[in-house]
């Protein structure tokens, strides 16, 4: 379902953190390589942020598409 986002996708994680998506890549873990998306990781009050990464299994919803 959210494997297939464009680049500057808002998202909410399952965890309640906004993610903003820069790109999609591939991970190898457990011998596969495993879909996710690198990008900004916002803060409760949306301002500071950081690289982290993000994965598809991780996203609750879209909040804003590019």
């Amino acid at each position: 379902m959210f494997d297939n986002l464009p680049r500057h996708t808002l998202i909410r994680k399952m965890d309640g953190g906004l993610f903003l998506i820069k790109c999609k890549i591939y991970q190898w873990m457990g011998g596969k390589n495993s879909p996710c998306y690198i990008g900004h990781l916002y803060s409760a009050n949306g301002v500071d942020y950081e690289p982290a990464t993000c994965y598809i299994n991780d996203i609750e919803c879209v909040l804003e598409d590019a």
